[in-house]
């Protein structure tokens, strides 16, 4: 028993020395895209096992937050992101069921992985997004899943999330300049446009795959966690920003970023955003008349 327990430690190990030399090789960009396919596998196979899946996922995190190599061929690279792509969707969206579905069944280490796996798909959508955007079938689920995380109970997914939208919303800004400067002025397609081409994919990026539901969306989820954490807050499961989060800007910073939000939302859906903050209003307003209304004798 003691010889099979020697074999087994030498064994995971090995595992997490492979893990933690590529994690470096990949950080010092040692490793080829082209090459790495066989590594992306095995990689993408211990995002299964508890006891790989963080070193795992930090690997595909330093992968992901690398931008297409000069030196390689545009198909080349593409193909090799879409397959972690593809990898990191459907862990991604494991984690998302069953946090939807039974949240209190999550313990801590799988919320640890949670965060980590959120942290790297934020990473491929900013630094890889051309890759996603080549299929609108593959961008929409992307991005239903970084709505999902931005709706999360846990602030540390909301977070992550928050930063990724902020920078896919600035997108259309940078769009628009694009087509006056070419002189292309057609307006912007919806999810069901037919025939768009990826030229005008590209030219107009995320912003023609983003509906005016999740728009919506993600103006009511931000209203609603511009409030701070207090001591008298009643037990929710929507975990508000409080002093005790440890890597998070503090709460002024944290707010400016969701008022960024709210700013580019309004800015672009001018309508949308005066409804949603209407309706804010009249729930304010319909929970003061319930505060201050004198109990019936």
């Amino acid at each position: 028993m003691g010889s099979c327990n020697r074999s087994c430690q030498i064994w995971f190990n090995s595992w997490v020395c492979w893990l933690e030399y590529l994690i470096l090789k990949v950080s010092l960009c040692s490793i080829s895209f082209i090459s790495s396919a066989f590594l992306f596998c095995r990689c993408g196979s211990l995002l299964s096992y508890s006891d790989f899946r963080l070193l795992a996922c930090e690997f595909f995190k330093i992968v992901c937050q690398r931008k297409r190599p000069a030196d390689v061929a545009v198909c080349e690279y593409d193909a090799a992101m879409s397959n972690i792509f593809q990898v990191l969707m459907n862990i991604s969206q494991e984690f998302l069921t069953k946090s939807r579905m039974q949240p209190m069944a999550i313990d801590e280490s799988e919320y640890e992985f949670g965060v980590c796996i959120c942290e790297t798909v934020v990473a491929l959508g900013s630094s890889n997004m051309q890759c996603i955007l080549v299929d609108g079938a593959r961008t929409s689920h992307f991005l239903q899943q970084m709505l999902e995380y931005y709706q999360h109970y846990r602030i540390a997914l909301h977070f992550q999330s928050l930063l990724f939208w902020l920078v896919a919303l600035r997108e259309p800004s940078k769009a628009k300049s694009v087509a006056r400067v070419s002189g292309d002025t057609s307006p912007a397609g919806n999810l069901g446009s037919v025939g768009v081409s990826s030229t005008e994919k590209e030219k107009k990026g995320v912003s023609l795959f983003i509906t005016d539901e999740i728009y919506s969306t993600l103006l009511d989820v931000s209203f609603k966690r511009m409030l701070k954490k207090s001591a008298n807050s009643s037990s929710s499961l929507l975990e508000l920003w409080n002093e005790e989060l440890e890597g998070k800007s503090d709460f002024s910073n944290y707010r400016t970023k969701l008022l960024d939000l709210i700013r580019v939302i309004a800015s672009q859906r001018p309508v949308i955003a005066a409804a949603n903050i209407v309706q804010r209003i009249n729930v304010v307003s319909g929970d003061a008349n319930q505060t201050t209304k004198s109990p019936q004798v």
